[in-house]
């Protein structure tokens, strides 16, 4: 009988302890979101994102890809395809509550068509394949299952006519 209710008794402070001693059922894992510009490359991409915490409420890890695309256009009498983009990013997150600082890094591959913009000068290049290095440094709000991020980025292309260009980026989407 003794050993019954001892027992109940800590079967009851460990479902109670759980309840309200952790902060794991609050922690949103999940982000989809739509970019303009940004790591991706192109003029918008959607992307998704799990998030990971490994020391406390303060640090975050994350990792995400995504789809970008940039339409084509026309230049003098010849038609440029679209483009798509494909990146892969990882980020650490330090912040509080709502505002995170944010460095990301990420390997973003192109496909598009092989064209040289002889109107510029120098020439444009654009490359059938191109990939590209990238590293951001911005600031990030989530709250309530919102999300938005906006940093300025650096990155590095295989393009000879831009090998290093300086851009940003502005995210909006969902955390669940």
């Amino acid at each position: 009988m003794r050993l019954s209710i001892l027992t109940g008794c800590l079967l009851i402070y460990q479902v109670l302890l759980s309840q309200t001693g952790s902060t794991d059922t609050s922690f949103k894992k999940n982000s989809v979101f739509v970019e303009v510009f940004g790591h991706n490359r192109g003029l918008f991409s959607v992307n998704y994102e799990r998030l990971f915490r490994l020391t406390g409420d303060f640090i975050f890890y994350s990792a995400r890809t995504g789809v970008g695309y940039t339409p084509g256009m026309d230049i003098k009498d010849k038609h440029l395809g679209g483009s798509i983009y494909l990146p892969i990013v990882f980020s650490v997150l330090a912040g509080n509550k709502a505002h995170y600082a944010q460095l990301g890094a990420s390997y973003t591959v192109a496909f598009g068509h092989d064209f040289i913009d002889s109107t510029t000068y120098p020439p444009t290049v654009y490359q059938k394949f191109e990939s590209a290095y990238i590293i951001s440094l911005g600031y990030r709000y989530m709250r309530r299952g919102f999300m938005a991020q906006l940093f300025p980025l650096l990155q590095w292309t295989n393009n000879p006519s831009s090998k290093f260009t300086v851009g940003f980026g502005l995210s909006i989407g969902s955390v669940f």
